[in-house]
């Protein structure tokens, strides 16, 4: 990695893979919604005020094996996920640190997603067995149904 006068800071890979799983993690936050490489880029250069990097050079970050950013792209890129510059430098106590953090979220995210996907399949099989239930009634039956619901919603309903 080189500063932006083009001096080495140390012999460090960039890790593709930490941009990667920032990018995963961030979106836990944003309902499930990753973040574009085009809307990092943008927001990186607003934020700088001038044109620092592009959303090809972050694509080209994020995979395996790519360039070697400069300083200057790493800081900008660390600042807009909010970690340390060493975030980026495999096996770097912030970049442990970091992941660890990034995989705790994101298994919360998977926990939760599996309880709420269980929670839809339950509701889902008491709807089909009403629905089975209520194909079996004749026209009155159905309206006494349909009444005796409503009136369980009612009483359901907290008090004003």
């Amino acid at each position: 990695m080189t500063r932006s006068d083009g001096t080495g800071i140390d012999e460090w890979s960039f890790s593709a893979r930490m941009l990667n799983l920032l990018f995963e993690a961030a979106a836990v936050a944003r309902n499930g919604v990753e973040y574009t490489n085009s809307e990092v880029a943008a927001a990186i250069n607003q934020r700088a005020g001038k044109r620092v990097i592009s959303d090809e050079t972050i694509r080209k970050l994020r995979t395996p094996g790519g360039p070697q950013p400069s300083f200057d792209k790493v800081a900008h890129i660390a600042a807009f996920f909010q970690v340390p510059l060493d975030a980026f430098k495999e096996g770097s106590a912030p970049h442990e640190a970091v992941a660890a953090e990034a995989n705790r979220v994101l298994e919360a995210r998977r926990k939760h997603t599996e309880k709420v996907t269980r929670q839809v399949a339950e509701e889902s099989k008491e709807i089909q067995l009403l629905a089975r239930s209520a194909r079996q009634l004749d026209s009155r039956g159905l309206k006494l149904a349909v009444e005796f619901i409503s009136s369980l919603q009612k009483m359901q309903k907290p008090q004003n």
